[in-house]
Protein backbone atom coordinates (compact mmCIF):
# COMPACT_ATOMS: atom_id res chain seq x y z
CA UNK A 1 0.00 0.00 0.00
CA UNK A 2 2.85 2.37 0.86
CA UNK A 3 4.46 1.60 -2.49
CA UNK A 4 1.23 2.51 -4.36
CA UNK A 5 0.84 5.74 -2.44
CA UNK A 6 4.42 6.72 -3.21
CA UNK A 7 3.87 6.07 -6.93
CA UNK A 8 0.70 8.20 -6.94
CA UNK A 9 2.52 11.06 -5.25
CA UNK A 10 5.34 10.82 -7.75
CA UNK A 11 2.87 10.86 -10.68
CA UNK A 12 0.97 13.83 -9.29
CA UNK A 13 4.21 15.73 -8.81
CA UNK A 14 5.20 15.17 -12.45
CA UNK A 15 1.73 16.27 -13.63
CA UNK A 16 1.87 19.48 -11.62
CA UNK A 17 5.34 20.30 -12.93
CA UNK A 18 4.20 19.65 -16.52
CA UNK A 19 1.10 21.87 -16.04
CA UNK A 20 3.17 24.65 -14.53
CA UNK A 21 5.57 24.47 -17.48
CA UNK A 22 2.68 24.83 -19.95
CA UNK A 23 1.28 27.88 -18.13
CA UNK A 24 4.74 29.40 -18.04
CA UNK A 25 5.14 29.01 -21.79
CA UNK A 26 1.55 30.16 -22.73
CA UNK A 27 -0.52 33.36 -22.15
CA UNK A 28 -2.19 34.39 -18.97
CA UNK A 29 -5.77 35.74 -18.95
CA UNK A 30 -4.53 39.30 -18.44
CA UNK A 31 -2.19 38.97 -21.41
CA UNK A 32 -4.99 37.65 -23.63
CA UNK A 33 -7.26 40.57 -22.64
CA UNK A 34 -4.47 43.07 -23.31
CA UNK A 35 -3.70 41.49 -26.68
CA UNK A 36 -7.38 41.61 -27.68
CA UNK A 37 -7.64 45.27 -26.65
CA UNK A 38 -4.57 46.25 -28.69
CA UNK A 39 -5.88 44.31 -31.71
CA UNK A 40 -9.23 46.10 -31.47
CA UNK A 41 -7.56 49.50 -31.25
CA UNK A 42 -5.41 48.80 -34.31
CA UNK A 43 -8.44 47.50 -36.24
CA UNK A 44 -10.45 50.62 -35.42
CA UNK A 45 -7.55 52.83 -36.46
CA UNK A 46 -7.21 51.02 -39.79
CA UNK A 47 -10.98 51.22 -40.36
CA UNK A 48 -10.98 54.95 -39.60
CA UNK A 49 -8.13 55.55 -42.06
CA UNK A 50 -9.92 53.51 -44.72
CA UNK A 51 -13.17 55.46 -44.27
CA UNK A 52 -11.28 58.75 -44.36
CA UNK A 53 -9.55 57.78 -47.60
CA UNK A 54 -12.87 56.70 -49.10
CA UNK A 55 -14.49 60.04 -48.20
CA UNK A 56 -11.50 61.88 -49.65
CA UNK A 57 -11.72 59.87 -52.88
CA UNK A 58 -15.45 60.58 -53.19
CA UNK A 59 -14.85 64.30 -52.63
CA UNK A 60 -12.14 64.34 -55.29
CA UNK A 61 -14.41 62.54 -57.75
CA UNK A 62 -17.34 64.89 -57.05
CA UNK A 63 -15.24 68.05 -57.41
CA UNK A 64 -13.84 66.80 -60.72
CA UNK A 65 -17.38 66.14 -61.97
CA UNK A 66 -18.51 69.61 -60.83
CA UNK A 67 -15.56 71.23 -62.60
CA UNK A 68 -16.46 69.43 -65.83
CA UNK A 69 -20.07 70.53 -65.47
CA UNK A 70 -18.95 74.10 -64.75
CA UNK A 71 -16.82 74.09 -67.89
CA UNK A 72 -19.74 72.85 -70.04
CA UNK A 73 -22.31 75.39 -68.84
CA UNK A 74 -19.93 78.37 -68.92
CA UNK A 75 -18.92 77.37 -72.44
CA UNK A 76 -22.56 77.34 -73.49
CA UNK A 77 -23.31 80.68 -71.82
CA UNK A 78 -20.25 82.35 -73.29
CA UNK A 79 -21.02 80.89 -76.72
CA UNK A 80 -24.58 82.19 -76.75
CA UNK A 81 -23.50 85.58 -75.42
CA UNK A 82 -20.74 85.82 -78.01
CA UNK A 83 -23.33 85.40 -80.76
CA UNK A 84 -25.83 87.75 -79.13
CA UNK A 85 -26.39 91.44 -79.55
CA UNK A 86 -28.11 92.57 -76.37
CA UNK A 87 -28.60 91.13 -72.92
CA UNK A 88 -31.15 91.79 -70.21
CA UNK A 89 -30.59 90.64 -66.63
CA UNK A 90 -32.94 90.32 -63.67
CA UNK A 91 -32.07 89.35 -60.10
CA UNK A 92 -35.49 89.75 -58.43
CA UNK A 93 -39.18 90.20 -59.32
CA UNK A 94 -38.49 88.88 -62.80
CA UNK A 95 -41.01 88.52 -65.65
CA UNK A 96 -42.70 85.15 -66.04
CA UNK A 97 -40.91 82.82 -68.48
CA UNK A 98 -42.81 79.98 -70.15
CA UNK A 99 -45.51 80.21 -67.50
CA UNK A 100 -43.03 79.90 -64.66
CA UNK A 101 -42.37 82.30 -61.80
CA UNK A 102 -38.72 83.17 -62.20
CA UNK A 103 -36.23 83.93 -59.43
CA UNK A 104 -33.57 85.34 -61.78
CA UNK A 105 -33.10 85.52 -65.52
CA UNK A 106 -30.62 86.28 -68.27
CA UNK A 107 -32.09 87.06 -71.68
CA UNK A 108 -29.92 87.10 -74.77
CA UNK A 109 -31.12 88.55 -78.06
CA UNK A 110 -29.73 86.90 -81.21
CA UNK A 111 -30.15 89.11 -84.28
CA UNK A 112 -28.87 86.52 -86.75
CA UNK A 113 -30.82 83.32 -86.04
CA UNK A 114 -31.87 81.28 -89.03
CA UNK A 115 -35.53 81.30 -90.08
CA UNK A 116 -35.54 79.18 -93.17
CA UNK A 117 -33.60 81.13 -95.78
CA UNK A 118 -34.13 84.38 -93.88
CA UNK A 119 -32.56 85.87 -90.78
CA UNK A 120 -34.66 86.65 -87.72
CA UNK A 121 -34.23 87.78 -84.17
CA UNK A 122 -34.35 85.06 -81.48
CA UNK A 123 -34.45 85.48 -77.72
CA UNK A 124 -32.90 82.92 -75.40
CA UNK A 125 -33.51 83.09 -71.65
CA UNK A 126 -31.59 81.33 -68.90
CA UNK A 127 -33.39 81.34 -65.57
CA UNK A 128 -33.98 79.66 -62.24
CA UNK A 129 -37.18 79.01 -60.33
CA UNK A 130 -37.99 78.83 -56.64
CA UNK A 131 -39.25 75.24 -56.92
CA UNK A 132 -36.25 73.75 -58.71
CA UNK A 133 -32.46 73.77 -58.19
CA UNK A 134 -31.79 73.60 -61.95
CA UNK A 135 -30.76 76.24 -64.45
CA UNK A 136 -33.25 76.29 -67.33
CA UNK A 137 -32.96 77.50 -70.93
CA UNK A 138 -35.97 78.66 -72.91
CA UNK A 139 -35.60 79.56 -76.56
CA UNK A 140 -35.08 78.19 -80.07
CA UNK A 141 -33.47 74.75 -80.17
CA UNK A 142 -30.14 74.04 -81.77
CA UNK A 143 -30.09 72.34 -85.14
CA UNK A 144 -27.85 69.36 -85.88
CA UNK A 145 -24.10 69.66 -85.81
CA UNK A 146 -24.00 69.17 -89.59
CA UNK A 147 -25.54 72.61 -90.19
CA UNK A 148 -23.12 74.77 -92.16
CA UNK A 149 -21.66 77.64 -90.12
CA UNK A 150 -22.53 80.85 -91.93
CA UNK A 151 -23.36 83.82 -89.68
CA UNK A 152 -24.42 85.92 -92.66
CA UNK A 153 -27.22 83.42 -93.33
CA UNK A 154 -28.09 82.96 -89.66
CA UNK A 155 -26.16 79.78 -88.91
CA UNK A 156 -24.31 80.26 -85.65
CA UNK A 157 -20.98 78.70 -84.77
CA UNK A 158 -21.41 77.44 -81.20
CA UNK A 159 -23.11 74.74 -79.17
CA UNK A 160 -24.09 71.58 -81.00
CA UNK A 161 -25.17 73.45 -84.12
CA UNK A 162 -27.03 76.58 -85.17
CA UNK A 163 -30.05 78.28 -83.67
CA UNK A 164 -33.15 78.13 -85.80
CA UNK A 165 -35.87 80.71 -85.17
CA UNK A 166 -38.23 78.69 -87.37
CA UNK A 167 -38.68 76.11 -84.60
CA UNK A 168 -40.89 76.71 -81.57
CA UNK A 169 -39.20 77.75 -78.33
CA UNK A 170 -38.52 74.88 -75.97
CA UNK A 171 -37.61 74.63 -72.31
CA UNK A 172 -34.70 72.45 -71.30
CA UNK A 173 -32.44 71.96 -68.31
CA UNK A 174 -29.25 73.77 -69.22
CA UNK A 175 -27.43 72.54 -66.11
CA UNK A 176 -28.77 70.57 -63.11
CA UNK A 177 -28.32 71.90 -59.56
CA UNK A 178 -26.98 75.18 -60.92
CA UNK A 179 -27.69 78.77 -59.88
CA UNK A 180 -26.68 82.07 -61.45
CA UNK A 181 -26.36 85.11 -59.20
CA UNK A 182 -25.08 88.69 -59.16
CA UNK A 183 -26.14 89.13 -62.77
CA UNK A 184 -25.12 92.51 -64.09
CA UNK A 185 -23.70 94.54 -66.93
CA UNK A 186 -20.20 95.89 -66.43
CA UNK A 187 -20.37 99.64 -65.81
CA UNK A 188 -17.23 100.37 -67.84
CA UNK A 189 -17.70 97.79 -70.58
CA UNK A 190 -21.37 97.91 -71.44
CA UNK A 191 -21.11 94.86 -73.70
CA UNK A 192 -19.80 92.65 -70.89
CA UNK A 193 -21.95 90.48 -68.64
CA UNK A 194 -20.76 89.80 -65.09
CA UNK A 195 -22.13 86.93 -63.03
CA UNK A 196 -21.46 84.26 -60.42
CA UNK A 197 -22.35 80.61 -60.77
CA UNK A 198 -22.78 77.87 -58.18
CA UNK A 199 -23.13 74.15 -58.87
CA UNK A 200 -23.88 71.50 -56.26
CA UNK A 201 -24.17 67.72 -56.30
CA UNK A 202 -27.78 68.03 -55.16
CA UNK A 203 -27.18 66.26 -51.84
CA UNK A 204 -28.71 68.17 -48.93
CA UNK A 205 -27.02 66.20 -46.13
CA UNK A 206 -23.91 68.21 -45.27
CA UNK A 207 -22.30 65.25 -43.52
CA UNK A 208 -22.56 63.11 -46.64
CA UNK A 209 -19.30 62.61 -48.60
CA UNK A 210 -21.37 63.21 -51.75
CA UNK A 211 -22.26 66.77 -50.69
CA UNK A 212 -20.03 69.16 -52.65
CA UNK A 213 -20.37 72.69 -53.96
CA UNK A 214 -18.39 74.58 -56.57
CA UNK A 215 -18.72 78.37 -56.98
CA UNK A 216 -17.12 80.71 -59.50
CA UNK A 217 -17.44 84.45 -58.93
CA UNK A 218 -16.71 87.51 -61.04
CA UNK A 219 -17.26 85.66 -64.31
CA UNK A 220 -17.38 87.71 -67.52
CA UNK A 221 -18.68 87.12 -71.00
CA UNK A 222 -19.04 89.50 -73.94
CA UNK A 223 -21.50 89.87 -76.74
CA UNK A 224 -20.27 89.90 -80.32
CA UNK A 225 -22.21 93.03 -81.32
CA UNK A 226 -21.65 96.01 -79.01
CA UNK A 227 -25.17 97.39 -78.96
CA UNK A 228 -26.36 98.33 -75.47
Amino acid sequence: MDRITAMQSKFLGRSQRRSGSIMANGFSLVELILYSAITLILFNAALSMSLSQSRSSIKTYELAALRNQMARITFLLEGELAEGETITVCNANCPVVNGRNVAYSLQISHPHAANGAAIANADVTYYGTADSPNLFRFGPPFTTATTAVNPANGNLAFGSGALTAAAANVESVASPNTTLSNLGVNADERHTLTYSITITTGTTDRDSPWASTLTATNQRARTRVFAF
